[in-house]
């Protein structure tokens, strides 16, 4: 083994002995996510994947620091709670101000694809209202405290940092809850679950991936329920039927001012000139 395979191994032998990676239930952050990976979590299965978790250990280093910089009277940091059987951990809880913070760390294209819809955060709303709910039972927040999103693009800028924040609703809890009890429920009947992701997705990040759609065609068309996906196809498809009748009059044009240098304003003035018969351009 190379110095470069070891420093990655001892990174990763490092995160996987952290409480969080080591804890065995199905917690808040992943209460609102597929149905079928859920149902192998609950099952106890052992991985057939080792997905790349560069992105969470990066997340997890910057979580350190904020907890640190962040530190002072009133505030807690990466506390423990549990609602309905579920457990979670807090990344930041100010009890003066009666505030509960999530801190997401993602990609630059994520964090716009957030920002554009409510929609793409139902997950991580269910996430916080869960750590949320678990913290007014234990009496740590009042019943009006405010829950929130700290958003981080990693390939941002501070420009770029935002935050969403709503007051606390228990509703959104107890639909994170209800929805693993579903599971639970046909996955010990020995039902077959919703597979919610892609299949490209699953490839991509899931430790279930052989397991969960080893036999599945990878060109088959799917049904995707996950909201965060859901909306950014639904966008994409509002952004081609915009770009699509542009790109069709730029080629249009394109013939006409081929070749032409100067200054646009300038040029179209004194083509319009022309065309009015005012003189020769």
């Amino acid at each position: 083994m190379d110095f470069l395979d070891e420093v990655i191994k001892r990174v990763r032998d490092a995160d996987a002995a952290r409480p969080r990676s080591s804890q065995a239930e199905v917690g808040w952050s992943e209460a609102g996510g597929c149905r079928s990976y859920l149902g192998y979590r609950l099952d106890g299965a052992w991985p057939s994947e080792e997905p790349d978790t560069w992105g969470a250990i990066r997340g997890t280093a910057l979580h350190l620091h904020l907890d640190d910089v962040l530190a002072e009277p009133g505030v807690l940091t990466e506390v423990t709670t549990s609602y309905r059987g579920i457990p979670g951990h807090v990344d930041l809880v100010r009890t003066a101000a009666a505030e509960c913070w999530d801190f997401k760390t993602t990609k630059l294209a994520n964090s716009r694809q957030w920002q554009s819809s409510v929609k793409a955060l139902r997950q991580k709303r269910i996430q916080v209202q869960g750590y949320a709910a678990g913290l007014v039972e234990a009496g740590v927040l009042p019943e009006d405290c405010m829950v929130g999103l700290l958003v981080i693009p990693v390939d941002g800028t501070f420009a770029d940092w935002w935050a969403y924040q709503e007051p606390f609703d228990r509703s959104l809890a107890d639909e994170g809850a209800d929805r693993l009890a579903w599971v639970r429920e046909r996955a010990a009947a020995g039902e077959r679950l919703p597979k919610d992701m892609p299949y490209a997705f699953c490839e991509s990040w899931c430790e279930f991936f052989s397991l969960c759609r080893g036999g599945d065609d990878p060109r088959a068309t799917e049904e995707i329920t996950d909201p965060e996906l859901a909306t950014a196809i639904a966008r994409y498809g509002e952004i081609n039927s915009i770009v699509g009748p542009l790109g069709k009059e730029k080629k249009t044009l394109a013939p006409l001012i081929r070749g032409l240098r100067g200054n646009g304003r300038r040029l179209a003035r004194l083509y319009r000139r022309a065309w009015r018969g005012r003189g020769d351009p």
